[in-house]
């Protein structure tokens, strides 16, 4: 009987504990994880001259979206694997995270859909702005 009090107390102790692991944090998104493969792009300036963005880098084709850490890793390509930056806004909109940041004087954001995991992301570069769609997967239905 002692046994079984012991258990009922750590069941009740634990509880909140694994209650609160599982709900979303304050802004509603619930820690889930996605890699994104970003597909195609395009860089207008203030007088909607549009092309193919000029990186001044070599662009990113995969990123992983850690919406509990709150932070953005460059997978690919492998000179800029392990290369960061931190969601500083993120909100869930029902259907769609919302994100933000700024980086090396720019600003950028995403928008990623729940449903059907696609992405827009956005970047502010002063004199001109690029866009990138992306296809995302969360992370936990990636197979080994």
């Amino acid at each position: 009987m002692a046994m079984q009090r012991t258990a009922v107390k750590a069941a009740l102790l634990l509880a909140p504990l694994l209650l609160a692991a599982s709900l979303p944090d304050e802004n509603g998104v619930n820690g889930e994880s996605y890699v994104c493969s970003l597909k195609r792009g395009i860089e207008c300036d203030s007088d909607v001259n549009c092309g193919p963005p000029a990186p001044q880098l070599p662009p990113p084709t995969f990123i992983h979206v850690d919406t509990e850490g709150k932070l953005i890793t460059l997978l690919d390509p492998p000179e800029r694997r392990g290369e960061t930056t931190q969601i500083r806004i993120m909100e869930d909109e029902g259907d769609r995270l919302i994100m933000s940041g700024i980086e090396a004087g720019r600003t950028w954001s995403m928008i990623l859909s729940k449903t059907d995991h696609s992405a827009a992301i956005s970047i502010n570069l002063g004199d001109a702005v690029q866009v990138v769609f992306a296809q995302c997967i969360a992370e936990n239905q990636i197979e080994p």
